[in-house]
């Protein structure tokens, strides 16, 4: 049996997060909002309408709502205009050029049933009946001899 050993680092408790519920979980803030809804056992705590991974009493909710990060995405887009944006717009400009997209190339279209007649390629076909596929085979072995392929 080969001796493996892994090298593990130690664990960063600053990354995590204690759940509002249960004081002895401590989780990833990745997995915050998965583990409130398995752990959500105390109906005393209310969630935030604007985060649901922010969890408070009845008493700390009133002051929380007032002062949420995440009320200004809110704000936002009940008033776009009154608002300053997020981020600042990218400027609109455009580039001039003799290229039209738009335009078909000059290239002719494909056809791969008609280049299967015409090229030497052994063609398989699917939901025909027997006589009908020995009937096919038959002008395919014609075709290919004509051709002189075979």
């Amino acid at each position: 049996m080969a001796n493996n050993k892994y090298a593990v680092g130690p664990v960063n408790y600053d990354k995590y997060i204690t759940c509002p519920y249960d004081s002895a979980h401590r989780i990833l803030p990745i997995r915050i909002s998965k583990h409130l809804i398995k752990c959500s056992g105390n109906p005393k705590l209310i969630r935030c309408p604007f985060n649901v991974t922010h969890v408070f009493s009845a008493a700390a909710m009133k002051d929380h709502v007032i002062e949420c990060p995440d009320r200004s995405s809110l704000e936002r887009y009940k008033m776009p205009d009154s608002l300053p944006p997020a981020e600042p717009r990218a400027n609109k400009f455009e580039v001039e050029t003799e290229e039209d997209w738009d335009v078909e190339p000059p290239a002719k279209t494909y056809n791969p049933k008609k280049y299967c007649e015409e090229a030497m390629v052994i063609v398989n076909p699917q939901g025909i009946p027997p006589a009908a596929r020995r009937e096919f085979r038959e002008r395919e072995r014609k075709r290919f001899l004509e051709n002189n392929k075979f």
